[in-house]
């Protein structure tokens, strides 16, 4: 493989289409494979870069290519032209997905793509299992991390433990029914940090929900640059504890396990719970603990805080270690091996996995 068409559904302001798409491409180029990346707009660049990559993916693709289209959904102009894509060059084309999108909008372009494009990239087990019954060819390939190299080397002077994410739905929901109540009449000081929480509401109501928490230290930034990875490392970085609370819901249950990917990547010991994706990478008791209760929450916070410098930083390598499962390198090798085994004939006859 030799050059990558990448059709992004957004722009870079997407978490999905940075670490799927931007990053991985921006790491292909210094190992000498180029691309076109596109994210769809309306302005006269997205216009024009847009038509270049088509124009060279429909009638002068490039030579040891893949065209990648990322959870393109709509029925729109753009769309329309990516099924017309797929259409005429079909045994280029992988559709890559990291979310049930199914569940939340009209599932007819996305049941188009899944069937109809030589492949499907999933980004977790559970849209691996839905995407077996739409097309024989599947690989499962996990969200990457960026390793920037920014690891963990001390714990704080004040006991940190952190989250990233966007403050709502489900992840709210999970946050209160496990992980906050676990914090009440706490026996020592610590800070908690929560990144990602935007809405004036949502602040206002963590600051009244913690108000009764005496030995709570909130913190909730507002000056975060999504887009600056470096600086988003450097936060997370700061954390002794990483928390990554999910609902086993479908959806939640879809999610590509990347809050505890995003602390592991940086030396963080994480509390996940215990749903199929956390477990492919999260070994309790090794990089941290699953907690499927405020109490067990509680207990393993208090059992990290407990540990000498030697069993903290056991862990904390533990965690760092766990990165050969999700870094730049494994989601490449996975992306090579859909090129490899679509330019085989196997795939026609009988269902491939790739992982």
């Amino acid at each position: 493989m030799k050059f990558i068409y990448w059709f992004a559904y957004y722009n870079t302001a997407s978490p999905s289409v940075r670490y799927r798409g931007q990053y991985p491409l921006e790491y292909l180029k210094k190992k000498g494979i180029d691309s076109y990346f596109i994210t769809p707009g309306y302005r006269p660049v997205n216009i024009f870069r847009f038509l270049r990559a088509y124009i060279s993916a429909l009638f002068f693709t490039k030579p040891q290519s893949i065209i990648v289209i990322q959870r393109v959904n709509s029925n729109f102009i753009y769309a329309n032209l990516l099924k017309l894509l797929v259409k005429f060059r079909k045994s280029h084309t992988l559709y890559d997905l990291d979310d049930a999108d199914y569940l939340v909008y009209p599932q007819h372009t996305i049941n188009y793509f899944l069937k109809n494009c030589a492949g499907v990239a999933a980004g977790s087990k559970e849209l691996y299992n839905y995407f077996s019954s739409f097309n024989n060819f599947v690989i499962l390939n996990t969200s990457p991390v960026p390793d920037l190299k920014i690891v963990k080397q001390k714990r704080n002077d004040v006991f940190t433990i952190g989250w990233i994410g966007g403050f709502g739905g489900a992840h709210k929901i999970s946050l209160l029914k496990y992980f906050f109540p676990s914090l009440s009449n706490f026996p020592f000081k610590i800070k908690l940090v929560l990144l990602g929480v935007v809405n004036k509401n949502d602040r206002d109501f963590l600051i009244n929900y913690f108000l009764k928490f005496e030995n709570v230290i909130l913190e909730i930034p507002s000056d975060i640059d999504w887009t600056n990875e470096i600086s988003i490392q450097n936060r997370l970085v700061g954390f002794d504890i990483g928390i990554a609370t999910l609902l086993d819901t479908e959806a939640q249950r879809a999610k590509s396990a990347f809050k505890l990917k995003q602390y592991m990547n940086n030396g963080v010991p994480v509390l996940s719970s215990n749903i199929p994706e956390n477990n492919i990478f999260l070994k309790s008791g090794v990089n941290g603990f699953f907690c499927n209760t405020p109490k067990e929450f509680r207990n393993r916070i208090l059992e990290i805080y407990a540990m000498d410098e030697k069993c903290y930083r056991i862990v904390s390598d533990n965690a760092r270690k766990s990165i050969v499962h999700f870094d730049h390198k494994h989601y490449v090798n996975v992306l090579m091996s859909f090129y490899a085994g679509n330019t085989s004939s196997s795939h026609q006859s009988e269902k491939v996995v790739y992982t």
